[in-house]
């Protein structure tokens, strides 16, 4: 049952993302992969928040293991990083190693902080 639980959790994440990007592409149109860090960020904060939470184990496994982890794009992340490093765009692979590290650090807080406020 847990398997399943996951899964479906993943579909839905996976359809989330894709849903997120399109809309940053089609409002940005820009090189620099702002989707995956907006996606990879909300995910630091969404799963901070809701590990600090006391859920039933079936919607822990389905809102973090499932949805989160098809939600977030951290293999997208070193793949847009790697290609960034290959046209040898050193100083934005930095930066966005940064600030995807620096804003997910910040948001997982911040979903934790508010999460105990709750």
């Amino acid at each position: 049952m847990n398997l399943l639980i996951v899964g479906l959790g993943g579909v839905v994440g996976a359809v989330l993302r894709y849903i997120v990007s399109k809309i940053f592409r089609e409002v940005m149109a820009r090189e620099h992969p702002v989707s995956t860090m907006f996606i990879n960020v909300a995910g630091c904060f969404f799963i901070g928040f809701l590990s600090s939470k006391h859920l039933p184990q079936g919607y822990k496994l389905f809102l973090t293991t499932g949805l989160l982890g098809g939600f977030t794009t951290y293999s997208t992340f070193m793949f847009e990083t790697s290609r960034y490093i290959k046209k040898s765009k050193y100083r934005k692979a930095f930066l966005y190693v940064f600030l995807s590290v620096v804003f997910g650090i910040l948001a997982a807080g911040a979903g934790i902080w508010l999460a105990g406020v709750i």
